[in-house]
């Protein structure tokens, strides 16, 4: 190759680098401001509804559901986003893990709430899935409703809607909210 061809190469080749240095960072920035956009405005909106929600902020709280037919006690903890933690006063004799879900309103004071927890079998660890009916009084103090639940074994996706549950169960309760008192 001449002198001369090598620069033309060379100058062409700068160019075409200088081209590409000036687009690709601009290239960038359109890219993120749309992203940064998207969660922005897209995402605030998927928040504002449920955290917005005029029944979630009523009912967020920790709640006492007394199981009626000896079934036992709950600690329930509702959040205000949809969440739902529970505890039974027998899963330590029984071998079975805390419950996490989520609920959503059904009426103007009603929710229904799906959990999952696990279960330790002789098989192995197998789930359970419950659904809550859940009603609450006009200050959102007291509860009453029923609950339905599914074990499922070792293996067995517990979402599944054909998935066939080894046992299930059913119970109503009632419960009140936990407070702080002012002394």
């Amino acid at each position: 190759m001449s002198q001369a061809s090598n620069k033309i190469f060379s100058s062409s080749k700068r160019s075409n680098t200088m081209k590409y240095n000036r687009t690709f960072p601009t290239y960038i920035q359109t890219i993120l401001s749309v992203l940064l956009l998207t969660i922005l405005f897209g995402g605030h909106k998927v928040i504002a509804n449920q955290s917005d929600s005029s029944i979630g902020k009523a009912i967020a709280g920790t709640y006492l559901l007394i199981e009626a037919d000896d079934g036992g006690s709950r600690i329930v903890t509702i959040g205000v986003d949809g969440s739902w933690f529970g505890m039974h006063s027998y899963q330590l004799n029984n071998s079975f893990s805390n419950q996490q879900g989520s609920w959503k309103q059904t009426k103007k004071r009603r929710i229904r709430a799906n959990t999952l927890n696990f279960s330790l079998l002789k098989e192995g660890v197998g789930s359970s899935l419950f659904t809550f009916n859940v009603e609450f009084d006009e200050e959102y103090q007291y509860v009453s409703g029923e609950l339905f639940g599914k074990m499922f074994p070792s293996g067995v996706d517990p979402l599944d809607p054909v998935a066939v549950p080894i046992k299930t169960f059913s119970n109503t309760f009632t419960g009140k909210r936990l407070t702080v008192n002012d002394d």
